[in-house]
């Protein structure tokens, strides 16, 4: 069998064999793959060959994802094996994690601060979208538990904020009461804090002037 490259569009090359069609790679693959142009090729050098460009093509689309966010391991390889197969996949898995660009911890901190701060969901909440994205259960109590010691977080107050800024002219009925109540419900928050921050801000300056 003969391989052979042909130049594509940008730094794609698009790999024949034999006059067939076989795969697009990028330049730098091609030229360090120890192959030119004309080359026989026997089958257990073919199947290698597909096997490494199967790895760089699933870790050049896995780069193009982290460029547009950060992914969980489980996340990333979800997405990946709609386009590639296993082995390719979990070769590209490995050699990020080596290089540091996939890490479930450090995208659970980042993850928590983001749910905590920007989006004041509760415990229940963040632990949900946690484990959605494939974190283990041991890094989310982990990293919950270190931000709630670190933040000194008061959920009671959160929500009594939460009230203030959102619900403060809702609480007009007890049924307008418990739409607000399933509100923070869905938010992450306990029945417990969500009665006790209902009472808190009933007794509220801020609320008796509406």
């Amino acid at each position: 069998m003969k391989i052979a490259a042909k130049q594509g569009k940008g730094k794609k090359i698009h790999i024949h064999i034999d006059g067939e069609y076989l795969l697009t790679v990028d330049e730098d693959f091609w030229f360090s793959s120890g192959f030119i142009s004309g080359d026989e090729i026997d089958d257990g050098d073919l199947a290698a060959f597909k096997e490494a460009a199967g790895s760089r093509l699933a870790f050049n689309s896995a780069m193009f994802s982290l460029d547009l966010r950060d992914h969980s391991e489980r996340e990333l390889r979800n997405k990946l094996l709609r386009k590639f197969d296993e082995a390719s996949v979990n070769s590209a898995i490995e050699k990020l994690i080596d290089l540091g660009l996939v890490n479930d911890r450090r995208y659970a901190e980042m993850l928590v601060r983001e749910l905590y701060e920007r989006k004041k969901y509760g415990k229940n909440r963040v632990r949900s979208e946690l484990y959605k994205r494939g974190i283990d259960s041991v890094i989310i109590n982990e990293v919950i538990e270190e931000y709630e010691n670190e933040f000194e977080t008061d959920n009671v107050k959160t929500i009594v904020d939460i009230i203030r800024k959102k619900y403060y002219n809702k609480l007009v009925d007890e049924k307008s009461r418990q739409k607000v109540v399933a509100a923070l419900v869905r938010l992450g928050y306990s029945f417990s804090d969500i009665r006790q921050a209902m009472s808190d801000f009933s007794s509220d300056e801020f609320y008796e002037e509406y």
